[in-house]
Order: structure tokens, then C-alpha cells, then sequence
């Protein structure tokens, strides 16, 4: 078994929510210390609503809590654990894989015939040793897409 994935995707992950957390956390402290969150509450509550609106945005976008946390190589199939789920997947079970650049993250998305404990599509970070290198992934990408069409037949 070889990990192809991120192997620190889930602190990736938790890490990212907990800065939105700190960033909101940030913006009502002024507010707080100075006593006036409570004698005028609306340009903490705009400010908050702004941030907050942007943040959703931005998670909508990345959609980062569907990311795997760990994908494991297993020669005939795939192992994959996201938070307490975890399936195997076998390449018979892949009908395509990609390699996508949403929110500036590179990603490989590996889509299923048919729908797993995960979902229909499984997403993951590459290794970090490739984050910089697009054809390195898009070649990690190819050889799974490989595969499983050979799988397949």
C-alpha cells in the first residue's frame, strides 16, 4: 500500500476552519474589549455578516470538506478513509479521473459508476511533494485513469 494522498489532509482541513473561526473571533474582539458590542451592536454585526459572507464564498468554492483525508494505493484498488467513513474502492469501480484547480488548490477527482459509502465522486490533495508540480499529478492522475479502464474491460 503506497498513500497518494496529502497524508496531513485532515489537519489541512481542520486547520483552515479553525482560521475562519479565529478571523470572525478577530473582528468582534475590538468590539467586545471596547463594551461596544453591546450599546451598538450593528457595525460589529455588518463587519461579521461581510466576513461571514466571504468565508462561504470562499468554502463554497473549495468545497474542502469533501476532501479525502487519506487515499491509499492498494494496487487493485484504492483505500479511502474521510473522517470516520472509509471505503475500498476498486478500479473496476472508477469511470474517470481528473485533475481539477478550484480555489487554487490542485486536486485529483476520481468519479465512481457507481455511488460508494462516499459519495460518486472521491477528492483528495496529491502528495505535498507534488502541490507545485501540475504534470507530475496529472500523470499520478493518468496512471489511476490507466487502471481502471483496464479494470474494466
Amino acid at each position: 500500500m503506497q498513500a497518494i494522498s496529502f497524508k496531513n489532509s485532515a489537519l489541512f482541513k481542520r486547520g483552515i476552519w479553525l482560521s475562519a473561526v479565529a478571523l470572525i473571533l478577530f473582528v468582534v474582539a475590538p468590539s467586545v474589549l471596547n463594551g461596544n458590542l453591546w450599546s451598538n451592536p450593528l457595525p460589529s454585526a455588518i463587519a461579521v455578516a461581510m466576513l461571514c459572507a466571504a468565508l462561504i464564498y470562499f468554502f463554497w468554492n473549495t468545497q474542502l470538506h469533501r476532501l479525502a483525508d487519506e487515499v491509499l494505493d492498494c494496487r487493485d484498488s484504492l483505500k479511502v478513509r474521510r473522517g470516520r467513513a472509509e471505503d475500498t474502492i476498486s478500479f473496476a469501480q472508477i469511470s474517470t479521473v481528473e485533475v481539477s484547480s478550484s480555489g487554487g488548490f490542485h486536486r485529483i477527482t476520481i468519479r465512481l459508476r457507481v455511488r460508494s459509502k462516499l459519495g460518486s465522486r472521491i477528492e483528495f490533495l496529491p502528495q505535498a511533494s507534488l502541490w507545485s508540480n501540475l504534470p507530475a499529478i496529472k500523470s499520478l492522475a493518468q496512471d489511476l485513469s490507466e487502471r481502471a479502464h483496464r479494470q474494466s474491460i
